[in-house]
């Protein structure tokens, strides 16, 4: 993580702060929803960052299959151009390889096949794999069909990512994500 990283408040100071600032810091974790933000916020307080991410990975599976497509969608497509990206999501997708126009091109293809037959956008947890290693991923999910599999697949790749976010951010801030022990 670069010394410009943004890190998180402690979740005492997450769990008193205003909507707006509240939604700012979910922000770092999932990408901006203000569906997911307010019933997170709804949902207050949280003993530690672990137990916010499990009321909202809750909260995702109790949202009707509209409010679901609504949160998956949030995220960012893979390959997207940087300035539709945010910073932590720019950083997840990794560094330009050399053939990067033809890897890029290839998932604007992957992209529009996958919400052609889905109705809604590709999520995985890229987790600092290359663009271009993910390809055949992308294609077996296309390939089985199952719009609900693949919806619950999604919902549960964000919530990865977020998690995989707190853990960072909060390593970078020297707090834990967990509950601590008394």
């Amino acid at each position: 993580m670069s010394a410009d990283q943004p890190t998180l408040p402690s979740i005492s100071e997450t769990n008193h702060l205003p909507l707006d600032e509240f939604t700012k810091v979910v922000s770092l974790l999932f990408e901006p929803t203000a569906l997911l933000t307010k019933r997170m916020y709804d949902s207050r307080p949280f003993e530690s960052y672990d137990h916010l991410l499990d009321r909202a990975d809750v909260l995702i599976k109790e949202l009707s299959p509209l409010e679901q497509l609504e949160v998956v969608n949030a995220h960012p497509r893979i390959g997207e151009k940087a300035k539709n990206l945010s910073a932590l999501s720019r950083m997840e997708q990794g560094t330009k390889s050399a053939n990067e126009d033809a890897v890029l091109a290839k998932w604007a293809e992957l992209n529009k096949k996958y919400e052609d037959t889905y109705g809604f956008r590709f999520v995985v947890f890229v987790n600092g794999r290359s663009k271009d290693s993910l390809f055949p991923i992308v294609e077996e999910r296309i390939a089985h069909g199952d719009k609900n599999k693949e919806l619950v697949t999604g919902l549960a790749e964000m919530v990865d990512i977020a998690r995989d976010r707190a853990r960072k951010l909060l390593a970078a801030s020297g707090a834990a994500c967990q509950t601590p022990k008394i």
